[in-house]
This record gives structure tokens, sequence and C-alpha cells, in this order.
């Protein structure tokens, strides 16, 4: 409740213009410093929800992406779990700053490409924290913001964002879009584990498998848990199984583009993109994704 009421708060001033101008914008943050955090994602302002264990730190941290519905019950239900488990995390707003309330309904307002920028900005807004330790983060992202983290795990990503600065440990993707394929994705920058659902028809299972079968086969780190029965957004604490007519999916595509940063033709995305997909809460793949989280950072961040 306390972290759903924080996030509101850190919208409503946003929405009011309250957010700070750019050349306002703190250069790190102090020790005492969590809660709504302001940062900038190239001249975009945008906020995130800093929440620690109890302690003094340095904790290791997840930088958390959200979905196309912006922060929600998916993301602030991991908080927790995770502060429980002696994580600092950062849930970052892609949406607010740039006076969107989702992008489900239309896939092309917000492309995944846009919001690598800002896990890389929350990445060196949150290495200046003294509580922080700057070299064990992790990026996680949920569905949309899965996709950002896929994306963001490739060294093109590195290369072009942390180049000069700090870098994420490993990338923990849940139910992301892997129908796209482009040779950037061939070479990821470090650990990736993907945790997608057996039943997902919006960011099926399958090319998340081959994708993760051709990365194994050519020696990088690189797995996938499938949970059965579960459907998209499987990890959305108390939200029922239900289908969502109005949303764009591209299920049913298969894109091979010649690098990361193109699109697939209009009429290319037409032809296979229809609407509706099916999302909804399994207790049973939540409580066991909780539990192989934790032990993949406690492995990974070690």
């Amino acid at each position: 409740m306390l972290h759903a009421l924080a996030v509101l708060v850190a919208a409503l001033l946003a929405v009011s213009g309250c957010a700070p101008s750019i050349d306002k914008l703190k250069p790190a943050l102090a020790a005492d410093d969590s809660g709504t955090v302001w940062f900038a994602s190239g001249e975009t302002v945008i906020s995130g929800d800093l929440r620690f264990p109890s302690g003094a730190g340095p904790f290791p941290a997840v930088v958390l992406m959200h979905g196309c519905g912006g922060v929600g019950n998916a993301e602030g239900g991991w908080v927790d779990p995770l502060r429980r488990a002696g994580h600092a995390t950062f849930v970052v707003d892609s949406l607010t700053g740039r006076g969107f309330r989702e992008v489900c309904t239309n896939a092309l307002a917000l492309p995944a490409n846009r919001r690598i920028p800002d896990a890389y900005a929350a990445l060196r807004i949150l290495a200046t924290h003294p509580k922080v330790d700057r070299n064990r983060v992790v990026l996680m992202g949920f569905s949309h913001g899965g996709i950002v983290t896929l994306r963001g795990a490739t060294v093109w990503a590195r290369e072009q964002y942390a180049k000069d600065g700090p870098t994420f440990r490993a990338f923990l993707p849940f139910y992301p879009y892997c129908n796209t394929r482009f040779p950037e994705m061939d070479r990821i920058a470090g650990p990736v584990r993907i945790h997608t659902g057996e039943l997902d028809d919006w960011t099926p299972a399958r090319p998340c498998e081959e994708l993760v079968a051709r990365l194994a086969a050519s020696g990088q780190d690189a797995r996938i848990t499938v949970y059965p029965g579960a459907h998209h957004s499987f990890d959305n604490v108390g939200r029922p199984v239900m289908r969502l007519p109005d949303v764009d999916s591209g299920a049913g595509c298969r894109f091979v583009l010649p690098t990361i940063t193109a699109s697939p033709g209009a009429e290319e995305i037409r032809a296979c993109l229809t609407k509706g997909a099916t999302i909804g809460w399994s207790p049973e793949a939540t409580e066991q994704a909780r539990k192989n989280v934790i032990g993949q950072l406690a492995e990974l961040l070690r």
C-alpha cells in the first residue's frame, strides 16, 4: 500500500507540473534519499521509486521496468520480496514524464527501444547512492519492460548507454517479446534469465526458448524458465485471468530485421498484428518465480 501511494504521489506531481526541470535535478543521490527520485533520460525527466532493506548497506539493487500499462502490481509485488532478500529496488516510471497513461492499446506510441536509455539512466543515478553497491545492480522488466530488459542486455546497448559508466550485472526479463530477430541480440553483455508462462498468448514462450537456445549454443549465459499453466502477467497478484480485447498483439508475427534500430514495415505489421490477449495471476507460478529469482540473484551477484 505504501509503495502504491508513493507511485501515485509521483504521478500526481508530474501531472501537476511539479517535476523538476533538467537543470534542477540532483547530479548525485545522498545517503538519505529514497522514495521518489527524479532523473533525466535524454531530454525527458522521469521518476523512479527507490526502496531499501533495513540496515546501512551498501546493498545490491534491482531496477524494475514496468509493462505497457505503467507501474502496477506486477512490479510493486516484487518490491517487498526483493527487499526481504537484501536488495534495494528502483521501480522506474517511463510513462508519466512523457504524458502517457498506458501504451497497451497503441504499441507504437512508445517503442521499447526508447525505454532502454531510461534503464541505463536509472542505473547511472542509482550508482551515485552511497547505500547502493554499483557493481551489483540487475535489470528486471515485465512484458514491455521485459523487452526493454532483453534488448538492454545486448552488447550494443551497453556500448551505447554505458560505455564509460556503470553496467548491469545481469538481466531478468519477464514474459518479453522474443519474436523479432536482429544481429545485436546475438551478443549479450551479461547473464540473461527469462521467465515466462506456458500459456502466454501475448508474448509467447516458444520464440524466447529459441533465442535462449541460440545464445547458449554460442557459449553465452542465457536460461529460460517456462511456468506451466501460466498466462501473461502471471505474477500480477490478485488479477483474475481475463481477456483484454483491445490490446495490440504481435504473438503471431515473426520479424527479421537488419539491426536493433530498424522497424518492420507498416504493411508487414498490419499483416500479422491482432487485437486481444489473455492475462492473469497464477499463484503457483508466482510463488515459484519468487523463489527462482531470489536464488538466481544470490548466484549471479555473489
